[in-house]
């Protein structure tokens, strides 16, 4: 996970699609908690509201090297 500041951790946005069983990565946002990070997410790409039920936030699944 990224840090940033000494409370926020950087959060991935995903959308779901309604008849489609993978949401789809729209980006990454810090945040201090999900809801945080996706309410920073719709306000800085002015989605609409019929959208903003359909995306949440996740913590990033760590990466295996």
């Amino acid at each position: 996970m990224v840090f940033h500041g000494d409370y926020e951790i950087e959060f991935e946005i995903y959308e779901q699609k309604e008849g489609d069983g993978r949401p789809r990565l729209l980006g990454r946002m810090p945040g201090l908690d999900p809801a945080d990070a996706k309410e920073r997410w719709v306000e800085d790409h002015n989605v609409s509201a019929d959208r903003r039920p359909k995306i949440f936030a996740c913590t990033p699944l760590m990466e295996w090297k």
